[in-house]
């Protein structure tokens, strides 16, 4: 049989290997593993074609070239109704009723193709997003499932991993396909947790030889069931069984403490996780520094609500620190750790001399694409890799040495008639997830609480047409300033006490505070009138006078009357809080003169009372 040879040249290689080498660098495959790796650009094509003129030759400029991704964790029964999980969390996600609609609707229409048609879209979905390893953990898929589905199944064309949740199925002797690495044993832990369960199952994995998958992100139910019957946290209950050791699997842990964390670490487990899962299930903000950072075998999967490995290592590279974990780490994490796990680190997990020709193509023809660094390394590649493409500029896809995805385009594969496949398996999941009776409950269970809301303020009226005017609530923040409470406000205003306003000067106060005077002497007296009441006071005084004068002795004024008269004013504007008889027209002064206008009025004058004596000792 004749060698086959392929020669991929001009391409920046991240080969993810020991040194973490990365440049330009000429791969030639043979028979579909990688033969030999030109670091040094001594290769002669010229050469080479002469030797082997049927050898195919792939130019790869404007592309990157990379060892494919392991997906750890696709769970396939709900990759095509990712909407029914939108109200699930850890709490709930065991007794969503949507999700068992679904998986009781995979398994009794399997016969009928459902589910080999759903596993083909979804791992052509995956292939195009470049994993070539798929670990399914779909817990629908019983024996009889996987003997139907998988058995022979030409369509599948990645290495993968099946997860049984069936621990008597272990027992019973399977058909294992070639792309099959191995099976492995779901668990799932509940509030009905005791040790005949976890006998069981430790008598199941004797000499099994398949890897122990434990979903540890369990609820606060089955937290609390486990302490009540162990008294212990979970995982340190599973060591206590000798269920924890290299072939076990921690998947998501929500609830983990650092004495959990060593005992994984001295049993050298493994710890699954899917950030999307944490973002999108958890109740609560989950730390995983701790897990990252401990030395753990990490490895990556897309679970229930991720999209793609390349999506999940994003999320991960955001929610821990940048100085902490390099790139390069994170994505071996997809790499290189997941072929550890399952057993294909000596035939694939890097871009090496004698391993699988298992690569990934990226374009970078668009301008936002071109690798601005400083230095071609490992870390630099990793961190470029990461933070600027996406699964969209994968173009091309290699298992094996076969060019599966060329161009952006499924070998073989009519595209169109796959996505109209899709679509419709997509409309039979909603359907048998019952989504819109569902939404329709949900909806009409808000219209019953806002008619209910209408009918407590007495009005029975609601018009669906228009959105129902909500009534405002006016909040006083005073002591607060803080709002605690249901409902929606609007701060119209901030009430202010009367004691808190300041009391401002206007020019009128000034005016008046100028005209105010010091009393040094309590016969001073203190003055009662303004300047204008004054004046008042004196002209009416003056008129009075006059008119009084002039009708007793009409044109006789002397000058005594005009002294008088000015002693009059000053004393008008010095009055005080004195005794002030009665003024008697009877007692003013007639005497003639050459003023007969100026009246003199005269005032009889005391002085203040004090004390409490009689009135002939008080004068």
């Amino acid at each position: 049989m004749q060698d086959k040879y392929t020669v991929i040249k001009n391409g920046l290689v991240l080969t993810l290997d020991r040194n973490s080498s990365a440049g330009y660098f000429t791969i030639i495959l043979k028979n579909g593993r990688i033969f030999f790796i030109d670091c040094e650009n001594k290769f002669s094509e010229k050469e080479f074609v002469s030797k082997n003129p049927e050898a195919v030759i792939i130019d790869a400029k404007d592309k990157m070239i990379m060892p494919g991704f392991f997906n750890s964790a696709l769970n396939s029964s709900y990759s095509l109704c990712s909407q029914l999980l939108n109200k699930c969390s850890y709490e709930n996600l065991r007794t969503w009723l949507s999700l068992k609609l679904v998986e009781k609707f995979i398994s009794d229409n399997s016969g009928k193709g459902i589910l080999s048609e759903l596993l083909k879209i979804n791992y052509l979905r995956a292939l195009k997003n470049g994993e070539i390893f798929l670990s399914e953990c779909s817990s629908c898929i019983s024996k009889d499932l996987y003997e139907k589905t998988f058995s022979g199944n030409l369509n599948i064309k990645q290495y993968h991993n099946l997860r049984l949740y069936d621990q008597n199925a272990l027992t019973e002797n399977i058909p294992i396909p070639e792309s099959a690495d191995s099976l492995s044993l779901g668990f799932i832990a509940d509030e009905e947790l005791n040790n005949y369960t976890l006998s069981s199952l430790r008598k199941s994995l004797t000499g099994a030889g398949v890897k122990f998958f434990v979903e540890a992100s369990i609820s606060q139910s089955t937290i609390e069931s486990v302490k009540k019957i162990f008294g212990k946290p979970f995982i340190s209950v599973l060591s206590d069984m000798e269920l924890v050791n290299s072939s076990t699997v921690i998947y998501n842990p929500t609830h983990i403490n650092q004495i959990e964390l060593d005992i994984l670490k001295k049993k050298k487990a493994t710890v699954l996780i899917s950030p999307s899962d944490y973002l999108n299930l958890a109740g609560r903000k989950i730390d995983i520094d701790e897990l990252l950072f401990s030395g753990l075998n990490i490895i990556i999967g897309t679970g229930y609500t991720g999209k793609s490995i390349l999506s999940e290592l994003k999320i991960l590279s955001n929610i821990i620190p940048k100085s902490s974990l390099s790139y390069e780490s994170v994505l071996r994490m997809a790499v290189q750790n997941a072929s550890i796990l399952f057993g294909l680190s000596n035939l694939t997990g890097s871009v090496e001399r004698n391993k699988s020709a298992d690569l990934i193509f990226f374009s970078l023809k668009d301008l936002r694409n071109t690798p601005i660094v400083p230095e071609l390394t490992g870390e630099s590649i990793s961190e470029f890799l990461i933070r600027n493409l996406s699964v969209k500029d994968i173009s091309d896809v290699m298992i094996k040495g076969e060019h599966l995805i060329n161009e952006n385009r499924l070998s073989g594969i009519n595209e169109h008639e796959l996505i109209s496949k899709t679509s419709a398996i997509s409309d039979l999941l909603y359907k048998a997830g019952k989504f819109s009776e569902y939404r329709e409950k949900y909806l009409m269970r808000e219209r019953v609480d806002r008619i209910s809301l209408n009918s407590d303020t007495g009005n029975t009226e609601l018009n669906e047409t228009e959105p129902e005017k909500k009534e405002e609530i006016y909040v006083d923040m005073t002591e607060t300033v803080t709002y605690e409470g249901e409902g929606e406000f609007m701060i119209k205003g901030i009430k202010h006490e009367e004691f808190e306003t300041e009391r401002m000067n206007n020019s009128e106060s000034e005016n008046h505070n100028e005209d105010l005077k010091e009393i040094k002497d309590r016969d001073s007296g203190i003055n009662l009138f303004d300047q204008t009441e004054e004046d008042q006071q004196i002209k009416h005084i003056s008129v009075k006078s006059k008119k009084e004068n002039i009708s007793d002795n009409p044109g006789k004024t002397n000058i005594t009357d005009i002294e008088e008269n000015r002693e009059q004013e000053k004393f008008v504007k010095k009055m005080v809080f004195d005794d002030i008889q009665e003024i008697d027209s009877s007692s003013l002064k007639k005497e003639s003169g050459d003023f007969k206008d100026e009246p003199a009025p005269t005032f009889k004058k005391i002085k203040l009372k004090f004390g409490f004596g009689d009135s002939s000792s008080a004068e």
